[in-house]
């Protein structure tokens, strides 16, 4: 499944918008570089570790899944 990165922070918070329009927020775990709008090919829906693959490029990335099938809200949390 193709996710696209919708946020980075510098440090390594993931936010993920999947094919289906949920979301997933994720911790990266190796130290590559990661830019907004990056689309990573991978299966992020179980909680725990997985890997993505950029889809430009062929290289891949780990990360921890924390959460999963999120609305926006959920993902980014509630506006205050």
């Amino acid at each position: 499944m193709q996710n696209v990165i919708e946020a980075v922070t510098p440090q390594g918070d993931v936010v993920f918008r999947a094919a289906d329009g949920s979301y997933i927020v994720a911790q990266q775990i190796d130290a590559k570089p990661l830019k907004q709008a990056q689309i990573l090919e991978g299966a992020l829906e179980t909680i725990g570790i997985e890997t993505a693959t950029d889809v430009n490029t062929g290289l891949s990335y780990e990360f921890f899944i924390a959460g999963y099938g999120l609305s926006r809200e959920g993902a980014f949390g509630a506006p205050e």
